[in-house]
């Protein structure tokens, strides 16, 4: 939410950064780092030039966060020509479709496996998946399709690759932060997160599956930090002066510094780390502003518990408070620099709304709730909102003049 307006480098840009870093470095490989590196609008053609410009040196190209449901095979194919990698990732974040739709990450898992299948056909020996647990509304049952969903891409590749197909699993816990629609969640209890790592854990082994997690304490402590106030303040400098330093490497991780430091401070972790939040409270961060309008985060917060999936803005803009609070810039940027809306007469723009309307509802969350379809559509896939709806609308139309 926080990254929000959706703005693109041009793909010159790029490709000039790539030029000088190979002509002053000699790299061997270079990453297009993005929340989402194929959800950038010409990724195929900045791979397809890249590969032209430097194919012969058999420069190996990476991608490393990929959303399935924008990964195409033509990209896939303009990969291959780089220097052979030894894995593909993506990151599905959660094994079932009901979780999928609460997290707004609508795939399914028939399009993993036929991703997966893909990429193994292409002789990529290894699929890598990133999960999360913790996520609102989880059960052990969602849990365990994280087993199920990662054993099922391993028979795929060994089907395609026989032995030399390998799946690893990385599983992080949820930490809700602010200026998103969870930052009003708790985070999950440590037995809960335990008990989930120990189910994966029996699950996830054998040959071909490697699986690691996060340190439920590491979690914690990045939790309070994300989520506290500026008592905080007092509790940072206590635990440095206790020897808390380099947290974010496991082997120099201070655990005890920091219980020292609330206990002396006289306050308590899970009071800012596994606290549910009213949406009446007024939060730490409120002071600070990324253009986001509370009203708005909160429907996207209660969409979640509703299992209401909500389109990408920049196929449908719900007036989330960022054009508003960024006009002029707007005004003064290219239309195609910004996914926002443009701003003047006879421009060309998404559907706009004053309020998030979701495509859909998950049947089992909320069987009463209606979105803008009757079946589960994806984000993004076939082209804009306007041309779903003109494909859709006379069954639509037909379905609710029979009510």
């Amino acid at each position: 939410m926080i990254f929000r307006p959706v703005r693109e480098r041009p793909v010159d840009e790029v490709l000039a950064a790539v030029d000088a870093m190979i002509e002053q470095c000699g790299f061997e490989e270079v990453s297009f780092l993005s929340l989402s590196s194929s959800d950038y609008s010409h990724v195929e053609e900045l791979v397809r030039r890249t590969m032209e410009r430097h194919g012969a040196k058999k420069l190996s190209i990476g991608l490393p966060s990929l959303r399935i449901e924008s990964f195409s095979v033509d990209l896939m194919d303009l990969l291959e020509k780089g220097r052979r990698r030894s894995g593909f990732t993506f990151a599905p974040e959660a094994a079932t479709d009901r979780l999928r739709d609460v997290i707004n990450k609508p795939i399914a898992s028939s399009e993993l496996l036929q991703t997966a299948e893909a990429v193994y056909q292409r002789g990529w020996t290894t699929v890598k998946m990133y999960f999360m647990i913790g996520h609102p509304t989880q059960t052990l049952e969602d849990v365990q399709a994280i087993a199920d969903l990662s054993k099922a891409v391993l028979a795929v590749g060994r089907r395609v690759l026989g032995r030399k197909a390998n799946v690893r699993i990385g599983v992080s816990t949820l930490v809700p932060k602010p200026h998103t629609p969870f930052q009003w969640v708790q985070m999950e209890s440590e037995a809960v997160i335990l008990e989930q790592i120990a189910r994966l854990q029996r699950e996830l082994r054998g040959p071909g599956i490697h699986f690691s997690w996060n340190d439920p304490k590491e979690t914690l402590v990045e939790a309070f930090l994300t989520r506290g106030d500026r008592r905080m303040s007092n509790v940072i400098q206590r635990a440095w002066e206790l020897g808390a330093k380099l947290e974010g490497w496991s082997e120099y991780f201070n655990f005890p510094a920091w219980e020292q430091a609330f206990q002396e401070c006289g306050l308590e972790m899970d009071w800012y780390a596994r606290r549910e939040r009213p949406l009446e409270e007024i939060l730490p961060w409120e002071h600070l502003s990324a253009g986001l309008k509370k009203e708005f985060l909160a429907e996207e917060y209660r969409h979640t518990l509703q299992g209401g999936v909500v389109d990408d803005c920049r196929e449908h803009c719900f007036s989330c408070g960022i054009l508003g609070y960024f006009k002029e810039q707007r005004r003064a940027a290219p239309d195609e620099a910004w996914g926002c809306p443009s701003l003047g007469k006879n421009k060309e723009r998404q559907p706009v709304d004053i309020v998030p309307i979701p495509l859909y509802f998950n049947d089992d969350m909320s069987p009463d709730l209606h979105g803008q379809f009757t079946e589960r559509v994806p984000q993004r896939r076939f082209g804009t909102v306007s041309k779903r709806i003109e494909t859709s609308v006379e069954p639509l139309a037909a379905e609710q003049g029979g009510d």
